[in-house]
């Protein structure tokens, strides 16, 4: 009896051991869109560039819990690569707001309930459209970032009549090793202004090592009737950023497209940081965007067998496409515009697939070889 309960105890043990071993990754936080966090990320901010047009973006952002926060967001500006664009402001007990990130103002066109300051997009003023990203997180008085797993948050992008859609924020949390209300630390132990995205305990949740969406066939978006498809508008960001050292850092994205029918196709596209928010949007997937590299796998968006597919993102850095390029994690949003250029739109966020990836890799351009251990950081 005794004997077949030890056996029975080292088989459990070993089974267990080993499935930590295997799972140790898996186990690590990884960032989605559902559930609260101390960190939130809006890949698209989007406003109309005149005061006559009246496409906006309206950003929410919620606390709910029974205690204030206070709140720093910065903007991430794509026209040259800066993020010195920030504000704060502080949330009460359970309170939600809204403003608009054309004007700062909330819905009412007033200022909101306990604001600091609500600065706008920088855009300028010559028409068209500009686009960047948003990134708010909770911090102390002094605007060193704190633990605050209760924030939650979504963007209304209002491109018109019939054209508004919604989608939720990537929401980062921080790992069960720090206290709601103390700071995460940075590499050496010390509280600054660094958000270490490596899922870890005691650290923000780490990004998505791969990004999956769905889209229906792209059609040639300068067309007037899109014969009932539609035009997909991807836009991605790097998780990683660096308003310290700003500095350019190309990623190279590799698209795995299937059909219906689950038929295979590639395609490849370089983004740099003025890249980050407003040339991925307006480069939908056709291939006359001239984002994606000219070949057969070009058309992967396009020459497709059935109305819709589904594409997976991964970012391995290419020094045969893009040079010098980095293989820095992604988040990111697709919208749908249907039927014609006016049509009515629809988007959502991207869906995370595989683990967490703390650390990113590069390419030299010269070497075949990559290194690894590079953190993936923001910082401030």
């Amino acid at each position: 009896m005794k004997k077949h309960m030890l056996i029975a105890f080292i088989t459990v043990f070993a089974l267990v051991s080993l499935g930590s071993l295997c799972s140790a990754d898996s186990r690590r936080g990884i960032t989605n869109t559902s559930k609260k966090g101390s960190l939130l990320i809006y890949p698209l901010v989007k406003v109309g560039m005149t005061s006559e047009d009246s496409n906006d973006t309206i950003i929410t952002i919620s606390n709910d819990y029974p205690a204030k926060v206070h709140i720093f967001c910065q903007y991430n500006i794509p026209e040259d690569c800066s993020c010195d664009t920030s504000f704060d402001f502080t949330l009460t007990a359970n309170q939600s707001i809204a403003f608009s990130a054309k004007t700062g103002y909330g819905l009412s066109g007033e200022d909101i309930i306990s604001k600091w300051k609500i600065d706008i997009l920088p855009f300028p003023t010559d028409g068209g459209q500009y686009a960047g990203d948003l990134r708010c997180w909770a911090v102390d008085s002094a605007n060193y970032p704190i633990s605050w797993n209760h924030l939650a948050g979504t963007a209304i992008v209002s491109e018109g009549l019939n054209r508004t859609w919604q989608y939720s924020a990537w929401r980062f949390a921080v790992g069960y090793g720090v206290e709601r209300g103390d700071h995460p630390r940075d590499a050496t132990g010390a509280i600054s202004k660094v958000l270490r995205l490596t899922g870890m305990p005691n650290t923000y949740d780490a990004c998505p090592e791969a990004l999956i969406f769905n889209f229906i066939k792209q059609v040639d978006p300068t067309l007037q009737d899109f014969g009932n498809l539609a035009n997909n508008r991807l836009t991605l960001v790097p998780c990683k950023q660096d308003c310290v050292e700003v500095g350019s850092t190309p990623v190279h994205a590799y698209f795995s497209r299937y059909d219906e029918y689950e038929n295979s196709a590639y395609a490849h596209a370089c983004y740099d940081c003025d890249d980050n928010a407003s040339a991925f949007y307006d480069k939908s997937l056709s291939p006359r965007s001239g984002k994606f590299y000219p070949n057969a796998s070009s058309n992967a968006f396009t020459n497709l067998a059935t109305p819709s597919g589904m594409a997976v993102v991964t970012n391995t850095p290419s020094g045969a496409h893009c040079g010098a390029s980095f293989g820095i994690p992604l988040v990111g949003v697709i919208s749908n515009q249907f039927d014609s250029p006016t049509g009515p739109i629809a988007g959502e966020t991207l869906t995370t697939r595989g683990r967490g990836q703390p650390e990113y890799t590069i390419y030299n351009g010269t070497e075949l070889g990559q290194r690894s251990g590079i953190e993936v950081q923001m910082k401030y």
